[in-house]
C-alpha cells in the first residue's frame, strides 16, 4: 500500500489553531460557568483497574454509570456518536496502558481493541453501545489475567510471537532458532523446560486453536482454513483437529458454530 505524504501548509495551520483557541476558550468559559468540569480520567482509571483485577462485575457497573455520575464532555453534535468517541477514546487508552505497562501482549491488546472499535461504530443504540465496550474490555482483561498467569521466559515470548506472526507458513525449528540468534538445542531445550511441551506440540496446539475459531466464526471452507494454517492436506489437518478435539473439524462446526449473521465471510 502506497502512504501518502501531505504537506501541511503553516498559514492554514496557523488557521486552524487560531479557530481552535477560540473553541476552546469559549468552552472553557461556559464549563467555568456552569460548574461541570470534566472528572473522566476517574471514571477511566476505575476501568482500567477493574481489567487489571479481571473485576468484570466492577467493570459493567463503570460502564453503566458513565453518563450517570461522570462529566465526559460532548465529543460529537450527535448524542450517540458523542458516546461512541468517549468508548472508542477509552478502548484505545486501556489497551495502550496495559501494552505500555507491559501487563499484556501487544499485538493481542491492540488487536483485540480494533475489533472493539470497528464493532462500536456498526451500532446503532445505546444499549448495543454498551455491549461491545463490554465484550472488548472483558477481551482485554482475560489477555491480561492470561498474560499474568504466564510469566514467560523472554526467549519463550520471543519464540511465541515469531510463531503468531507465521502460523499460517512453515514453522521450522532452525528458522526460529536462526531469527532468535541461539542454537536449535538451547531453544528446544529452554522451551520445553519452561512450558512442558516441545515447540512442535506447541506450534500444532496454537494451529488448532485458530481452526477452532475459524470454524466458529467463519465462514470460510475447511480446505481453505487447512491450507491457511500450513496443514500438508486437509485430511492430515482432520486427523489432527480430531485427535486434539474429539470430533472432525465438520462435527465440530455443526456443534459449535455461531449464527450467520456473527460470521466473517471469506474475502472476494
Amino acid at each position: 500500500m502506497e502512504r501518502e505524504k501531505i504537506t501541511l501548509s503553516k498559514t492554514y495551520l496557523n488557521q486552524y489553531q487560531a479557530s481552535f483557541e477560540k473553541r476552546y476558550e469559549a468552552l472553557v468559559f461556559e464549563r467555568q460557568e456552569l460548574s461541570y468540569l470534566h472528572n473522566s480520567v476517574e471514571w477511566g482509571n476505575w476501568i482500567y483497574d477493574c481489567l487489571k483485577q479481571n473485576d468484570i462485575d466492577s467493570m459493567i457497573d463503570a460502564l453503566s454509570t458513565v453518563t450517570v455520575d461522570y462529566h465526559p464532555g460532548r465529543l460529537a453534535v450527535n448524542d450517540l456518536r458523542s458516546k461512541k468517541n468517549l468508548f472508542i477514546g477509552l478502548i484505545t487508552a486501556v489497551s495502550n496502558w496495559a501494552a505500555r505497562d507491559r501487563l499484556v501482549d501487544n499485538e493481542l491488546v491492540l488487536t483485540a481493541a480494533d475489533v472493539c472499535i470497528l464493532m462500536c461504530e456498526e451500532t446503532n443504540s445505546y444499549p448495543e453501545l454498551l455491549q461491545c465496550a463490554y465484550a472488548g474490555l472483558a477481551k482485554i482483561s482475560d489477555l491480561m489475567k492470561q498474560y499474568r498467569e504466564r510469566q514467560y521466559h523472554p526467549l519463550v515470548k520471543a519464540t511465541k510471537e515469531y510463531i503468531y506472526q507465521h502460523l499460517h507458513g512453515d514453522i521450522k525449528l532452525t528458522d526460529i532458532a536462526s531469527y532468535l540468534g541461539v542454537t536449535s538445542g538451547h531453544l528446544s531445550r529452554t522451551f520445553h523446560h519452561a512450558e512442558g511441551i516441545t515447540l512442535k506440540q506447541y506450534i500444532t496446539e496454537e494451529r488448532i486453536h485458530r481452526a477452532r475459531n475459524l470454524l466458529r466464526y467463519s465462514d470460510y471452507r475447511i480446505t481453505e482454513i487447512a491450507s491457511y494454517l500450513a496443514f500438508s492436506s486437509p485430511s492430515h489437518f482432520t486427523e489432527i483437529f480430531k485427535a486434539s478435539t474429539g470430533k472432525t473439524p465438520t462435527e465440530y462446526r455443526r456443534d459449535f458454530s455461531t449464527s450467520p449473521i456473527e460470521k466473517i465471510s471469506p474475502k472476494k
